[in-house]
């Protein structure tokens, strides 16, 4: 009997390690992400901001910094005190912030957007000429005249504020380039449906031509069109990442956040 009436068994599928994790805010405990890290090993992982390492962060992700790329972007509670900001933005780590740029990272071209909306700054659901500030420059002119907009802070703008979204970078923005967007703010929902996202957040998506949008700060693991808060047909798939979980990409059909 001929090899083809008994072809050979088809081997055991390999695992494919995944290109991309996002990780939903580790708020210090950093045991979830060197785990995962450890278990799957990524080609990258991006985190989702409110970080608040309680060391600088290369040194809380020493023991993966050989086993993958480490890129995220801050959320508000990054600039809760001195120490947040500083173990952030003092880390050997402080160039992976994603904040306003656009980085090809495992093959996509990734933009972020760390921070969040605040109305003392800009209210991106309000007409732009109301914004307060348009930028860091126009905020820091208004302190340093006697303002009082929670500063100075370190000869600056005050600390708080270092987490805010401005117009101006918000505007830099539009006209990049990107498959993917990572923010801490989330999306729109779609119309008639209750949700705390932002529709500039989707702009945003959308004018960069990302197919894929990926947030934290809601503490709440989210598949948007499993759920019925954005069509099928939207431009761009939406995911929300609980905290101490991970989203891997690309993604396995019918394995959202875990």
């Amino acid at each position: 009997m001929s090899s083809s009436q008994h072809p050979l068994p088809s081997p055991a599928p390999i695992f494919a390690a995944p290109k991309l994790m996002f990780f939903g805010d580790p708020h210090g405990d950093f045991r979830p992400i060197i785990a995962a890290v450890q278990r799957y090993r990524p080609e990258a992982i991006i985190l989702l901001g409110d970080l608040q390492a309680r060391q600088p962060l290369h040194i809380e992700l020493q023991s993966i910094r050989e086993l993958t790329q480490i890129w995220y972007i801050h959320g508000n509670h990054d600039t809760d005190t001195d120490a947040d900001y500083d173990h952030l933005w003092g880390s050997e780590l402080a160039d992976r912030n994603l904040h306003g740029r656009v980085v090809e990272i495992a093959g996509y071209r990734v933009a972020g957007l760390g921070g969040v909306f605040r109305g003392k700054i800009w209210n991106p659901d309000e007409p732009e000429a109301n914004a307060p500030f348009r930028s860091r420059a126009d905020m820091l002119r208004h302190v340093t005249r006697g303002g009082t907009v929670e500063g100075p802070w370190r000869g600056g703008i005050a600390r708080k504020h270092h987490s805010s979204i401005f117009l101006d970078e918000y505007e830099a923005m539009i006209g990049l380039e990107a498959d993917v967007l990572v923010s801490h703010e989330a999306p729109a929902a779609a119309p008639g449906m209750r949700h705390n996202g932002f529709a500039a957040i989707s702009e945003l998506a959308a004018s960069l031509g990302a197919t894929l949008a990926v947030h934290g700060h809601h503490h709440r693991a989210i598949d948007y069109v499993h759920e019925g808060l954005m069509p099928a047909s939207a431009p761009f798939r939406a995911f929300g990442v609980d905290m101490g979980s991970h989203l891997a990409w690309p993604l396995i059909e019918g394995r959202g956040p875990r």
